[in-house]
């Protein structure tokens, strides 16, 4: 490995990093799944529910009164839904984001309510619940929540502690996927530790849903490819299956992600070499990453997609059709908006996207993540191919996700998007740590700001605290 040559202490800290990163984000994450309030990571009573209804054999959900769902635990939704209760009646007082100093749990009532609800347990009856925008997720990112609540449900625990439980396992094994994607990593380490480090990677780790794990698998197949491109050669026959496996189950998970199957062409492409059996296996993989979101793709469209108020996809559809020119200025500017959007709060935010970290921290992780870029380099790649390739492979996802928000969560005609929140863009992000071609090959000042990141990290729990309920994180 290039951040391992030559001895020393900072040789020694990057050969371990990886087990140093299992330790601080394993701590880190698993407080979290305790210190943050039931339910108030994003989505998570949507994500609950999914993950709940998938315990139970419900692979496609059906209609209910207005909405898509399926039949969980009677006491499990109730839960949800005064918490959920909770979480609206602050926000609809809370103004605009950046002017939130309190989280919702900050009054004496609202803890209250709160507390009402952390004695009930699992009641054996089921009844309805709609979960329209989770409702077309597969399982394989829910596999360790699964497991939690069923194993809360049958032991008979309350619904916070099998929260708690499947909050935990799916940290773990996020957080053992980054160390994975650490230790297969094949140049200076820091540069991923960046991404993984991120505290709104780790706050979204220490949840029930299917981002956690995602996050994970993104890195670990940005780490796939790092190798074949530092060592300037094709992929093997496992890491092209490996690479193809990681990509159908993210591409499954959020449609827009499919963009970024090119990747398996790339160490091809930057390899430069000729003949064409090298494309034959890529090609056969693309094909079967295709397949298996085509058939996923089929097993829930006639659930439908989850759609604004204000938004009608049929209407946008015409509008795209008859005015390409001008909704492709509104995906293009409502992407940059959103990658504006990103810097700003996606590094450092809590609770649904909207509760931010004082601002020091948000700048400390900032001009550390700059240091790491700065001092190391994602892959070697020399070819304006390979180069072209992967930037196509970064800016086609985001460009995905902002046409999906502008067809579904966008008022008709609108001169931009809506919808696109900061997590649909960390996924993307190991791609894109793999075109940084720093002049220098890690070195100390990647190891500051490697090491400014996870003391940064650390403060998450006191932060989470402070925003939820406006106190220090003893009390």
């Amino acid at each position: 490995m290039e951040g391992l040559r030559g001895g020393g202490p900072l040789a020694w800290v990057e050969q371990w990093l990886p087990e140093l990163y299992l330790v601080v984000a394993g701590l880190i994450v698993g407080l979290l799944c305790f210190v943050t309030p039931p339910f108030f990571t994003p989505d998570e009573p949507h994500q609950a529910a999914r993950a709940i209804s998938l315990t139970h054999g419900v692979l496609r959900t059906w209609m209910g009164s207005r909405e898509f769902g399926a039949e969980i635990d009677e006491n499990a939704l109730g839960v949800m839904d005064q918490v959920d209760q909770v979480r609206m009646n602050w926000e609809r007082g809370a103004g605009f984001f950046l002017d939130r100093h309190w989280g919702p749990l900050a009054g004496a009532r609202a803890r209250a309510q709160m507390q009402g609800q952390a004695d009930i347990r699992w009641d054996g009856r089921r009844t309805f619940a709609p979960f329209p925008n989770t409702a077309v997720y597969p399982p394989f990112f829910y596999l360790p929540a699964m497991l939690g609540w069923r194993v809360g449900e049958a032991a008979g625990w309350t619904i916070f502690a099998s929260l708690r439980l499947a909050r935990l396992l799916t940290g773990l094994c996020a957080v053992l996927l980054g160390w994975g994607a650490l230790r297969l990593w094949a140049g200076p380490r820091w540069i991923l530790l960046a991404y993984l480090l991120l505290p709104s990677a780790l706050f979204l780790e220490a949840s029930c849903a299917q981002d956690a794990c995602l996050l994970g698998v993104a890195g670990l197949m940005a780490a796939m490819l790092s190798r074949p491109l530092a060592a300037r050669r094709e992929l093997t026959l496992g890491e092209l299956w490996g690479l193809a496996a990681a990509l159908a189950v993210a591409a499954t998970a959020r449609a827009p992600y499919l963009a970024m199957a090119p990747v398996l062409f790339l160490p091809g492409v930057a390899a430069e070499r000729s003949g064409s059996r090298r494309w034959v296996g890529p090609v056969i993989a693309a094909g079967l990453v295709a397949g298996v979101w085509s058939a996923w793709q089929g097993i829930v469209r006639p659930v439908g997609l989850d759609t604004a108020d204000r938004a009608d996809p049929e209407l946008q559809a015409q509008f795209l059709r008859e005015h390409m020119l001008r909704a492709a200025w509104a995906v293009a500017r409502g992407t940059a908006e959103a990658g504006i959007d990103f810097v700003r709060r996606g590094l450092y935010v809590v609770g649904w996207n909207d509760l931010l970290a004082p601002r020091w921290m948000a700048v400390m992780v900032g001009v550390c993540i700059a240091a790491v870029i700065a001092a190391g380099r994602g892959s070697p790649m020399r070819g304006w191919r390979g180069k072209g390739l992967l930037a196509l492979c970064v800016a086609a996802p985001l460009l995905g996700v902002s046409l999906a928000e502008y067809v579904i969560w966008t008022p008709p005609g609108f001169y931009t998007v809506y919808g696109v929140q900061p997590r649909y863009w960390l996924p993307v992000m190991p791609l894109a740590l793999l075109m940084v071609s720093g002049r220098r090959r890690g070195g100390w000042l990647g190891a500051v700001g490697g090491a400014g990141l996870a003391v940064t990290a650390c403060t998450l729990p006191w932060v989470v605290a402070r925003v939820f309920y406006g106190e220090g994180l003893w009390r």
